[in-house]
């Protein structure tokens, strides 16, 4: 699909039936809508979404949906004219064409025209967005981000409200592809580490990785260092005032997310260290 081209084919004899052309550069995602099995969507690297109507074999709509090659699009399953995409721009985006639009184009003689409404629910990710996937219902959408060694993650949105419900981010490396069951009981992941993970679909609880549990003597280590490097003093010079403050993390057990914030008080990058409620977890959980 390089050459932009979306290309149909009829089952099961797998006839070629006609070509969709329009894509200025190549495809990266198709979609039938489940609702209306004539409506096609199409994402390219020329940053747009289309809509095609595949019984007439024509461009419905263009979206101009990204700022950079669109990578991903999927249909709602319980209304008929919202779709969702994700591109190279790392946004998330959810897409209705209104009522009015939809009468306007597809009545005999209608007019279609190029989609200039603003998206309904946008979401920034911290990578390249690879795939979108509603679950069945229509009640959620999945999207995966990721780049080599970089916060590979399953994001789940809320699709009346736009907002992140779940991150799951279990992967070592990009998650490429994501598919939820047909009853929506399990989301199914797929990434370059080789690896599919499977998800509770019904879930609510986030599934990030936390870390473990530092040691008394890794503690230690860690005031150590930072005194260290905030007093540009040598382990040997400094000896017995970073042993005794060791000894006092040890003693009163500081969790490593308080140690953290010390770090950057230490290193300046905090100018107080004030209160760390608000920033740590409770104790018995890992930061």
């Amino acid at each position: 699909c390089w050459d932009g081209v979306v290309r149909l084919f009829g089952l099961p004899s797998f006839e070629p039936q006609g070509e969709l052309r329009g894509h200025v550069g190549g495809l990266y995602s198709i979609a039938f809508s489940p609702l209306d099995g004539s409506l096609l969507a199409s994402a390219g690297a020329d940053r747009s979404v289309r809509i095609w109507d595949v019984a007439k074999m024509e461009m419905l709509w263009t979206i101009r949906a990204h700022g950079d090659h669109v990578t991903t699009v999927d249909w709602s399953p319980l209304e008929p004219m919202t779709i969702a995409s994700g591109g190279w721009d790392r946004k998330f985006r959810l897409w209705e064409i209104s009522s009015a639009e939809v009468v306007a184009c597809r009545q005999p003689g209608g007019n279609c025209s190029q989609i200039t409404e603003v998206p309904r629910a946008t979401g920034r990710h911290p990578q390249l967005v690879w795939k979108v996937a509603f679950a069945p219902g229509g009640r959620l959408v999945a999207a995966c981000h990721g780049a080599v060694g970089q916060s590979p993650t399953v994001v789940i949105y809320e699709v009346a409200s736009g907002r992140v419900v779940r991150r799951l981010g279990r992967h070592k490396d990009t998650p490429l592809t994501i598919a939820w069951a047909a009853d929506g009981a399990i989301l199914a992941s797929a990434g370059m580490d080789n690896k599919v993970l499977l998800y509770e679909g019904h879930g609510t609880a986030d599934d990030l990785p936390q870390g473990d549990v530092d040691t008394d003597e890794e503690r230690a280590k860690w005031l150590q260092d930072l005194i260290e490097f905030r007093t540009g003093k040598t382990n040997q010079s400094n000896n017995v005032s970073a042993q005794t403050e060791a000894e006092t993390v040890v003693r009163h057990r500081v969790p490593s997310c308080h140690i953290r914030l010390l770090a950057a008080w230490l290193s300046g990058e905090l100018h107080a260290l004030g209160s760390t409620a608000s920033r740590c977890p409770p104790q018995n959980e890992n930061w």
